[in-house]
């Protein structure tokens, strides 16, 4: 059985090993959702739970420094997904990263209780500092 199929909200991004200033890109609070389904397809969205709103409530009106800003505290892909145990390999189909799409994204995989932690890189220690997301099931 995938422990990954299902929905997943967002609980924790930091970044463990780097200086303070830039610890939580995210802020105390992300946002975010993930969805892994039984089909191999997943979407995951995740943002800085304090982003403002634009002044304008559609975004072509809003200024580039507005979208800029939003852009700064906002990530998302999808695509399709291979499980593989102690790791999830994604697929990335389209991506607010336009250099991810057709690559492939590996996430090391620690399931605790009733979240999943994916790690963003492979761990190595001379590696620049790279996020962890800790994810919990919706529902």
């Amino acid at each position: 059985m995938n422990p990954l199929v299902g929905t997943w909200e967002l609980v924790a991004h930091e970044v463990p090993r780097a200086d303070p200033e830039h610890r939580n890109p995210l802020g105390p609070r992300p946002l975010g959702q993930l969805i892994y389904t039984a089909d191999g397809y997943m979407a995951v969205h995740y943002m800085a739970g304090d982003r403002p709103p634009l002044e304008s409530e559609n975004w072509r009106y809003a200024t580039d420094e507005e979208r800029l800003a939003a852009v700064r505290t906002y990530g998302g892909y999808s695509g399709r997904y291979t499980w593989l145990g102690d790791r999830v390999e994604h697929h990335v189909d389209a991506s607010i990263n336009p250099s991810w799409i057709g690559t492939t994204l590996v996430r090391l995989v620690d399931i605790d209780g009733a979240d999943i932690v994916l790690h963003v890189g492979s761990g190595d220690p001379t590696e620049p500092p790279t996020p962890v997301l800790r994810w919990r099931r919706r529902g």
